[in-house]
């Protein structure tokens, strides 16, 4: 952060996750039994409020469910290749 290498409103977003406020204008949860209600919270408000990182993020979780869900599952996604 102090490099100016983190985005402030990322680190910020990650820090606190994201809140539905209104979930009528939310997009249905896909019917995936590993993604809570409170994860796909976080998906929808991180493409929501960060689009120029996470543009269409909710749809490549739904487009690719078997990738989506051996990241979420790994001990170490961060080296996970895509």
């Amino acid at each position: 952060m102090a490099e100016g290498e983190v985005d402030p409103r990322e680190y910020s977003f990650f820090l606190r996750g994201g809140t539905v406020l209104d979930r009528s204008t939310q997009m249905a949860k896909p019917p995936f039994d590993w993604i809570t209600q409170q994860t796909w919270d976080h998906i929808t408000e991180l493409e929501k409020q960060l689009p120029e990182t996470f543009q269409n993020i909710t749809s490549a979780v739904n487009l690719n469910p078997k990738e989506w869900h051996h990241w979420f599952s790994s001990n170490k996604p961060e080296p996970e290749l895509a």
